[in-house]
């Protein structure tokens, strides 16, 4: 079982907690956090349609695609962590997408196999990506059977 999330931003954006969670998620499941080039690019919409080019252009067209977008689906963990425990057992392999400072474009949200949100707010990718690693190591805990999660 894999799990890979890419973002748009840098290498060195990612922080001794994620760096810890990756540590924790790689007990149980392969996991990698995946930096992909910002478009650089003021106007918006081109912005946006460079970055889909870059990370549709990243996966298979037969790859499981979850995307972070505040009209996703909401999840409490405990459902995440059965949903995620689902994916995982039919595809192997999930693949998360975080967007730039404009979101994500048209063609990569028309991709994604599905949508989740963190709640209506709108996150930097810095937060959804330290977020996101805490949901999916917290997701991994609560199917291996620890006490990590509390209700």
């Amino acid at each position: 079982m894999r799990i890979k999330i890419y973002f748009f931003g840098k290498k060195n954006e990612i922080t001794e907690w994620e760096q810890e969670y990756l540590r924790r998620i790689n007990f149980r499941c392969k996991c990698e956090l995946l930096p992909l080039n910002q478009a650089g690019i003021k106007d918006d919409k081109v912005a946006k349609e460079k970055e889909a080019e870059l990370f549709l252009n990243k996966i298979s067209d037969q790859s499981f695609v979850i995307a972070f977008d505040e009209k996703g689906k909401e999840r409490n963990s405990i459902q995440f962590s059965e949903w995620t425990k689902k994916q995982l057992e039919t595809f192997g392999e999930i693949i998360f997408v975080i967007g730039g400072a404009h979101g994500l474009h048209q063609k990569v949200l028309d991709r994604a196999n599905a949508k989740v949100c963190f709640g209506t707010m709108v996150w930097t990718r810095n937060l959804v990506r330290l977020m996101a690693l805490e949901q999916i190591y917290r997701a991994l805990e609560i199917d291996g059977g620890s006490n990590f999660h509390k209700n």
